[in-house]
This record gives structure tokens, sequence and C-alpha cells, in this order.
């Protein structure tokens, strides 16, 4: 938002009004959309659900172990580096990540941030509380150490052999899944009559788009100024690894029922390659940030870090299931990976809510699964939910600062 400021909450503390998620497929009818202006008058909204999410960690217990130990790190991070943004780390550390967006912010929110922070990593039994085993070290020892030195694979508390187990198990019901996928389209294939040459060719790309933005209701103090909306945020593929998206600014001058409406088939938050090797059914997710633009790199400083927080807790997973052989642990790894990942950006912004009282907004998680990799079965093929290689659009209502926002998306595949 321009020209104006707030008091308390993560101003108080120095952090920036980061903030939203969404993980993975919404599976809604898109609308197409004539124009890509933006009408400064009243828009009536599209009645569509929200996206479905991946899921919680409840049915993976060594997963739900391992990411509650790296949300307690980089909880531990965030203050330490906060206390003293005048430390450098290593570059293209975690911490280095966290000070360089703390750098980037107005003189007097770096101070009100050292201060809090400060009083918080003091305390041995308020570390504990926050940061869980990591809370033992002394502050100037865990600075040294950092997120990767003390979140390792020999390190990290978990059972590896019931995670190796439900891992394996995963991949098999993936692959019956593959087969009997495999199998329904060729009886399809049959049923229908489709020439071989026509259901041969495959998908070469999915695509993740935005389709519109409404602010429903600006965020506080609504005078003077605009709104000023940033998007990004991470992309996790069907093999478990991440990608940041880079932040993009939506519109800097939002007030009450504006829209910005991008031009059918949306703006393109990002693109999955599918042609290479691996497993199918496949599953996909987008971690898409949504925040108020308030000057300053933390937010998209942020938009990094995930990445590299899921880089570590991969490396965590991957030593405890070595010397597992099947071609479909991958598949069960990225399904776990993108839950994981979901679940830790919204716990972690809850963190920052409920330690800095102020209205973040909610994180959401989006989520897709593509059965197989035939390219007729996804044209207006009514047994998967897909209507011309594309499906139903969803809509994510993201509400914090006092205000409230619309986004519609929606998934597709590309011959």
């Amino acid at each position: 938002m321009r020209t104006r400021s707030r008091a308390g909450g993560l101003r108080r503390y120095g952090l920036p009004l980061v903030a939203v998620v969404a993980v993975a497929a919404a599976l809604v009818p898109a609308q197409a959309v004539a124009t890509a202006q933006q009408p400064r008058v009243a828009v009536e909204d599209p009645e569509y659900p929200p996206p479905p999410t991946p899921g919680d960690l409840r049915s993976d217990p060594e997963i739900a172990s391992i990411m509650q130990d790296a949300d307690y790190a980089l909880k531990y991070s965030m203050a330490v580096v906060a206390a003293d943004p005048s430390t450098s780390y290593p570059a293209g550390s975690i911490e280095e990540d966290l000070r360089t967006g703390i750098l980037s912010m107005p003189a007097d929110r770096q101070k009100s941030a050292a201060e809090a922070a400060r009083q918080m990593i003091a305390d041995p039994a308020v570390r504990k509380r926050e940061f869980g085993r990591h809370g033992a070290i002394e502050p100037a020892k865990y600075a040294q150490l950092g997120f990767s030195g003390v979140f390792t694979p020999d390190t990290v508390p978990f059972d590896r052999v019931a995670l190796k187990n439900r891992l394996t198990d995963r991949a098999a019901r993936i692959e019956a899944v593959h087969r009997a996928e495999e199998a329904a389209a060729m009886d399809m294939a049959r049923k229908y009559q489709i020439p071989a040459h026509l259901w041969i060719p495959t998908l070469t790309s999915l695509d993740y788009r935005i389709e519109r933005v409404k602010c429903a209701d600006e965020t506080n103090p609504e005078w003077p100024g605009d709104d000023e909306i940033a998007m990004g945020g991470v992309a996790v593929g069907h093999n478990g690894v991440t990608t940041k998206v880079g932040q993009f600014m939506v519109r800097d001058d939002f007030d009450d029922d504006e829209v910005k409406v991008y031009a059918d088939p949306g703006k393109l938050f990002h693109r999955f390659d599918l042609t290479g090797a691996g497993a199918w059914p496949r599953t996909y997710s987008t971690v898409v940030m949504l925040a108020e633009k308030d000057g300053s790199g933390f937010a998209d400083a942020i938009n990094t870090v995930w990445a590299k927080v899921k880089n570590d807790v991969l490396a965590v997973i991957e030593k405890a299931i070595a010397g597992v052989l099947t071609g479909y642990l991958g598949a069960a790894l990225a399904e776990a990976i993108g839950k994981a990942v979901a679940w830790l950006v919204g716990v972690f912004f809850d963190w920052l809510f409920e330690l800095f009282q102020d209205d973040l907004f909610d994180p959401g998680t989006h989520y897709v699964y593509l059965p197989n990799r035939y390219e007729w079965m996804y044209k207006n093929a009514a047994d998967y939910g897909w209507t011309n290689f594309r499906l139903p659009t969803g809509t994510f209502t993201f509400n914090g600062h006092g205000g409230s926002y619309k986004v519609n998306v929606h998934w597709q595949v590309n011959p």
C-alpha cells in the first residue's frame, strides 16, 4: 500500500506484510476473459469453489516429525537474523537470504525487529518453546551453525525404518494405480474407437495460470493511498524438485471492487515440463504468495527460502530411504514433499501472526493430479474432469490486513 503506514504487529517487529500461499491443484471450470484491461467499477464475483488441497501430514507421521523440526529451525534462523541484521552469513544460506530481505526494510522497522527478536532469543524457556530442540543452542552458536548446520540427515529425530516402509508402500500403490490407468486408457480407446495415432501422442507441459485478482475489500487503513499487491511463490514438481517463482506486481492501485484481469488463458504463473522420464500418475503443487508490496524485498526473500528449506528436507528423507529400488518412489516422495512444503509455509505464517500480532493473509494450498500421459484423455474427458485440456477454475479468498482479495486460478495441460 502506498503513502501509508501501520503501527504494531509485523510492522513493530520489522517484518513485511507477506503472504499467501497456494500449493497444488484447483479443479474448477475456467472462464474465458476477453480483455486484460482492469475496470474501475464493481465486478460480480464468479462463484467458484476453493481449490482442493493435498491434505495435511497426519497420515505421514514421519514426514510430520521432519517438518516440525525444520519449522523450529527456520523460526530460530529468523529470530537470530532479525536480532542483529548487521551480521553477515555465508552467501546462498537461508540466513543470508533472510538478512537481505530485512536490510531492504526502512531503518525504523529494522530497529524494532531487532529489539523484539533479542528479547525472544535471550530467554532459554522461550527458545525451547519456540524452537524445540534447537532452542538449547545459544544464539551466538546458532548463528554460526545456521539452518543447514542444525537440520541435517543425521540429527533430525524421526523413525527412519517407518518412513522407508511408508514410502515404499505408497510407491507400490502408485504403481498399481498407474497400471490401472494405463489399462483404462486402452479400454476407453477401444470403447470410443479412438485410432492409435490419436491417443499415442503425449502431453508436453502443465501450466498454472492466474485468471483474475479482485480487491473485495482494500486493506486498512483505506485512506489515503491504494493497495500495491504482488505475487510470487514456489512450484513443486512430480519428482520433488522445488523451483522459486519470482515475485511480480499484480497491480499498484487496488481500491475496493477493482479487478486485475489477465486475458485468456490467464497469466502463466509456472510451467512444468511433462516430457521427462518418470512414473505416472503424477502430482504437482504450487505455493503462491500474495503480498502487499511495501517497498522491501522481504517477501521475495521468503520465496527463495522455501526452496532451500525443501532441499534440506529432501536430503534428510533421501538418506533415510537410500537403497530402495522402485521406479515409483520418486512419485511417492514428490507427493509427500508437496504436502510438507504446504504445511511448513502455513505454520510459519501462523507463527508470525501469533508472535507479531498482525493480520497476515491466510495461507492456502493448490494441488493437481495427472492420471496418465495421453493427450486425448484430457480433451473433454468427463471421466477425468478436464475440458479441452483445462481444469475448472478455483477461487482463493485471502483475508488479512483488514482487507480481502479473491484470486481465480486454473491448471491446464498442453499437447
